[in-house]
């Protein structure tokens, strides 16, 4: 058939459901319930078919090719590309150039005289900027032995503590090769491959991993001095993510702020992880995360919820369960947000504008709370507890844990979202990608500790290349602690 059959729903009066007898009644009413519960079944389904990046936490790469993607971003009234007052970063020319190249006229253009030994004037220049051919350089160490014209004795010198042998890399070179593999994700046998191609330097997979092997013993003061530095700060982003190790599940945890960068590797996922890694027992600031729950097992700490997840979740609910009460949520959200951005030079928004978001805030929870009223119960899970639907679930949290969703609001200082501690996070997923998964958990261990240095170092604005060769020699930069402003009694 072309078009679709509308089938109506058989109703039998009461009276007719009594006459039937006893064995017929008990049929229909599991037929009833059966129906009911594969309702339920297909509306959780086409929910988990409905959901991707823009409507829930799933990744993009999840998405496929054919959906396009939706931004939660406004429509702007600013022109594309650079706005008014931005300072380009175009090249500009050195005022003192490592190499000069002069070219001198020859012929006369106007008579063709012979001007070669007329004295001539700069009249224009150009400069390029290019990169010398890479060579290595050899630097050969001597000691000298001398006898003492006194006693007799051949005393002779030490060599310096980082010449170990006979012939060896040296620190820049260890280093670079390290930065390939724990910035860049470059495979080792391709990292092999560049040095070998552009220094001809033929650095064994083995070498590599042996860097690696000193890097994370040499870094270890550099991770005591990163712990200190996180809980001395006033916000902290928290995430985590999974990957394979050893063949099993395995949990890289990550505690960062706009300084500094902390990764763990852990078999577990919740607070006992959590705890392993040693930043959320012992802090006392402002924690960005998202509401999983074990991060709400610490008191002391002041929860900040990330209001990215909320506008993805809103936005589900929005599309997919048609409750208006969660794009009038999403609307406040962004709302609030943009208005925070108007009044941050002022530090505070004003007690008028803070009372009717938190007005229209309330209105919307109990628009919210009347609709799912109406709406019939779920049936009961196995474990005899009422199921409730996904709106329903996002709008008890947005009430329980008010204060944790709007608290930047209160303090600019708060951000809007957990973006800083995503992104963070996102780097473990592309290693994962690359690499696929950790053979041992002490190479997750390495990887974790030398990309906390990297990213620390990209943050604080440290050469990279540089730092990797200072940990190599045995000095690993560090981090100074600020002083926790806030107080436990302002954020909890």
């Amino acid at each position: 058939m072309d078009q679709e059959t509308t089938i109506s729903t058989p109703h039998l009066s009461g009276e007719v459901f009594d006459s039937l007898p006893p064995s017929i009644q008990g049929y229909i009413r599991y037929l009833e319930i059966t129906i009911q519960r594969l309702q339920t079944r297909i509306q959780d389904l086409e929910s988990r078919i409905s959901k991707n990046s823009s409507n829930s936490s799933k990744p993009p790469s999840s998405d496929g090719l054919k959906r396009k993607t939706k931004s939660q971003r406004p429509k702007s009234d600013k022109k594309p590309g650079a706005q008014i007052g931005h300072v380009g970063k175009g090249l500009s020319q050195g005022r003192r150039p490592d190499l000069i190249v002069t070219h001198t006229p020859v012929l006369c253009k106007g008579c063709g005289h012979d001007i070669q030994d007329v004295h001539g004037e700069c009249a224009e220049k150009r400069q390029i900027f290019d990169i010398p051919q890479p060579k290595i350089e050899v630097i050969e160490h001597r000691v000298e032995e001398k006898r003492c014209p006194c006693c007799g004795a051949v005393t002779k010198a030490d060599f310096p503590g980082n010449v170990r042998g006979p012939v060896q890399y040296g620190e820049r070179v260890q280093a670079l090769a390290a930065y390939f593999a724990h910035q860049h994700f470059v495979p080792v046998d391709r990292v092999c491959q560049i040095l070998q191609d552009i220094f001809d330097v033929d650095l064994s997979p083995g070498t590599s991993a042996n860097v690696d092997d000193q890097l994370y013993h040499r870094l270890e003061p550099f991770e005591r001095d990163l712990r200190r530095h996180l809980l001395t700060s006033r916000v902290l982003y928290f995430d985590e993510t999974g990957v394979r190790c050893e063949k099993k599940l395995h949990w890289i945890h990550v505690a960062s702020s706009q300084a500094a960068t902390l990764y763990a590797i852990e078999a577990k996922r919740g607070q006992e992880a959590m705890d392993k890694m040693g930043i959320l027992p012992r802090f006392t600031g402002a924690a960005v995360h998202d509401h999983w729950a074990p991060y709400f097992s610490y008191e002391q700490v002041g929860h900040c919820l990330c209001n990215a997840h909320h506008l993805r979740e809103l936005t589900f609910v929005e599309e997919q369960e048609g409750e208006k009460w969660a794009a009038q949520m999403k609307d406040l959200l962004l709302r609030a947000n943009r208005t925070v951005e108007d009044y941050l030079e002022r530090g505070a928004l004003p007690t008028e504008v803070l009372l009717q978001i938190e007005s229209e805030y309330t209105k919307i929870l109990k628009d919210g709370a009347e609709y799912h009223a109406l709406l019939p119960p779920l049936p009961c899970n196995k474990g005899r507890r009422q199921k409730q639907r996904a709106g329903k679930n996002l709008l008890d949290r947005l009430q329980t844990k008010r204060w944790y969703v709007v608290r930047f609001l209160y303090n600019f200082e708060i951000p809007f979202t957990n973006n800083q501690g995503e992104r963070d996070i996102r780097m473990v997923k592309l290693k994962q990608k690359i690499s696929g998964c950790f053979r041992t958990s002490f190479g997750g261990q390495i990887f974790c500790r030398i990309r906390s240095y990297i990213s620390t170092a990209r943050k604080q604005g440290w050469n990279i290349w540089e730092a990797l060769a200072d940990a190599i020699r045995g000095s690993p930069k560090t981090l100074g602690c600020e002083q926790n402003l806030f107080a436990p009694s302002v954020l909890v």
